[in-house]
């Protein structure tokens, strides 16, 4: 989902980066370690095997390899500001595939909601037996 900074803390950047740091940089569903806040990309690969395949998808799709931080709650101003790790028990660091994948029920339901919205309405599927 796209991010709406305005409905983040002011200090959501120093919030995500105490969580990252707090895992170690590592998604906490799948465990694949990411790049730190300021690593080069030279230095983060400078550790891998350069014939996996994991290796030449980095090089082709380096936005893969981000480490965002997710709202399980998916609220966005129940992130906790002031820092420490905000809310902690409501943020969880995971790759962009891991965090997709946690919100796609979510992104689903605020599309049809926006939907209803403006104007289409949801129909009840039956059986089909009168």
């Amino acid at each position: 989902m796209s991010m709406d900074r305005k409905l983040y803390p002011t200090d959501w950047e120093q919030i995500a980066i105490a969580i990252k740091e707090a895992v170690d940089w590592k998604c906490e569903k799948c465990g694949k370690q990411y790049r730190r806040n300021g690593e080069s990309w030279a230095e983060f690969f400078s550790e891998w095997d350069m014939q996996s395949s994991e290796f030449a998808e980095a090089i082709d799709h380096p936005q893969r390899f981000t480490l965002t931080v997710a709202q399980l709650d998916h609220v966005q101003s129940n992130c906790g500001g002031t820092h420490p790790e905000g809310n902690r028990s409501n943020l969880k660091a995971l790759c962009k595939p891991c965090h997709l994948r946690y919100d796609v029920g979510q992104m689903a339901t605020k599309k049809r909601l926006k939907k209803e919205r403006h104007g289409q309405l949801t129909l009840e599927v039956t059986n089909g037996s009168s």
